[in-house]
């Protein structure tokens, strides 16, 4: 299992599931969801998520942004439409 924080777990922050259609990306951790998205870019986790520049700047101008979100310290434009986050704590058990 991948983590993506490389400066480790802080007080307070949560862990969140990192997923797309194939399966779970990485666990990352932070004080919010979006937080979470940012520290499993800069980790690199999410490079099979990253948009082409060409890809960007057509979903840019045609307005398409509920395909994207901008994340990382490099503000990297990051596929999302089949992309997944839930807080760790709240998966579903197992059925019995």
């Amino acid at each position: 299992m991948n983590i993506a924080n490389k400066d480790g777990f802080r007080y307070g922050e949560q862990a969140y599931i990192i997923s797309h259609e194939f399966g779970t990306i990485c666990i990352a951790y932070g004080n919010n969801e979006y937080e979470a998205l940012d520290n499993a870019v800069d980790s690199g986790f999410m490079d099979n998520e990253i948009m082409s520049r060409e890809d960007y700047e057509e979903y840019s101008s045609k307005g398409w942004d509920d395909s994207y979100f901008i994340a990382g310290n490099a503000s990297e434009a990051v596929w999302c439409e089949y992309l997944h986050i839930n807080l760790a704590s709240k998966r579903k058990s197992p059925p019995q």
